[in-house]
């Protein structure tokens, strides 16, 4: 992330699904890497050569109202907070927030896997408690109450990134999905007023206290990709089907690093083992070896078969 040629291609991943995670560790687990006890995310990390496991500090603003669809899976549907007040008034425990990052650290001790602190968006968290069409009709007929609620939530990633560092973490991330595969969420312009000043505070408490920083940020990143090297975020992931990855390493270098390049929904999901390797390879050659992070353009969801996911870890390996 510090645009530095590594000893060995970087490797990293937001989520582990739970079938993928049982494959490698070939036992039954509870759920993914969002749901595992630390010893377990560590050794999962340890067996893949993954170079950081991800903590989450909470805060997610109201969480989210899901319904299950019928085949059986949960769909997010909408905001649980109805006012104003509900969303200023959303706890976050500062302590809880370090204990649980302090809890992962420990785990961590002697294995050389980092912590990465994952922080709560200064946006999207306002844009989950409301939802997504409420918080778009908001922006227009509301823009104070939106402007306040996010102020709001800016104080609880603030508070989030001081307890990453009491804790030990060694990197953090804001996890503030402003775009789809369209664009961003709101105009460019609106963009720039509502989150660029309150993400480019978060970024400065982390360089505070020595902490490098990425975006993440799912969809299209023209415009959020700008904004983030002007917020001076050390990394920007993933690079989503819809980009163009050449165009937007390009665009990157030298100012930010680009992590997540592997599509999911293509080769790691329907290729072959081969496939995987041979896409890996190709973009290790292509845009490494400085400022490129490899691993998938989202998550290693459940549809990834385990010999794709393999073909993944061993060849970042081999080309170590």
């Amino acid at each position: 992330m510090a645009g530095r040629k590594p000893s060995a291609p970087p490797f990293f991943e937001e989520v582990v699904e739970q079938r993928p995670a049982e494959a490698v560790l070939g036992r039954s687990l509870v759920g993914g890497t969002r749901e595992l006890a630390p010893p377990d995310y560590v050794a999962l990390a340890t067996r893949l050569g993954l170079d950081a496991i991800v903590a989450h500090t909470g805060g997610w603003l109201g969480g989210g109202r899901y319904e299950q669809a019928s085949d059986g899976t949960l769909h997010y549907v909408g905001g649980s907070a109805a006012t104003e007040q509900q969303l200023l008034d959303e706890p976050f425990d500062r302590g809880d927030a370090e204990s649980g990052v302090a809890r992962f650290v420990e785990a961590t001790e002697g294995s050389g896997v980092a912590v990465m602190a994952w922080l709560p968006g200064v946006v999207t968290g306002p844009a989950i408690g409301l939802g997504y069409e409420t918080f778009g009709f908001a922006l227009h007929d509301s823009p104070g109450m939106v402007e306040r609620a996010c102020d709001a939530q800016t104080e609880r990633t603030l508070l989030a990134v001081c307890a990453a560092a009491d804790a030990g973490a060694m990197v953090a991330a804001l996890g503030d999905d402003i775009s789809d595969s369209n664009g961003p969420m709101m105009s460019p312009d609106r963009l720039r007023e509502l989150w660029l000043p309150r993400a480019r505070a978060v970024v400065d408490s982390a360089h505070e206290r020595s902490l490098p920083i990425m975006l993440h940020c799912c969809g299209h990143l023209g415009t959020v990709l700008t904004l983030a090297v002007e917020a001076g975020f050390d990394a920007i992931q993933p690079v989503a089907a819809c980009n163009d990855v050449a165009e937007i390493v390009a665009a990157a270098r030298p100012r930010i690093a680009v992590a997540g390049t592997i599509d999911v929904g293509s080769v790691l999901v329907r290729g072959t083992p081969e496939e995987v390797a041979a896409a890996v390879r190709d973009d290790w050659a292509a845009y490494g070896p400085a400022g490129v992070v490899l691993g998938s353009n989202h998550s290693i969801n459940d549809a990834v078969p385990p010999e794709n996911l393999w073909a993944l870890a061993r060849t970042v390996a081999d080309l170590g």
